[in-house]
């Protein structure tokens, strides 16, 4: 987000408004709290399973310099 904001400034925020509430939207969120909430670890049944998997899907996109 940092680097979204450096290089296109603050009107770049305007668009990451308008395509999270249209991600909300099509996904029936009421709120962002909403979303938030329910995607928190602490309500995943295997938090440690959800990480490896993560992991595991990020490995292959690394590339060395």
């Amino acid at each position: 987000m940092v680097s979204a904001l450096l290089n296109h400034g603050p009107i770049r925020l305007a668009k990451v408004k308008r395509e999270m509430s249209h991600w909300l939207e099509e996904r029936e969120y009421e709120s962002l709290a909403q979303a938030l909430g329910s995607m928190s670890l602490a309500r995943c049944p295997d938090p440690e399973a959800f990480e490896r998997g993560n992991y595991m899907k990020v490995l292959p996109t690394w590339k060395a310099r």
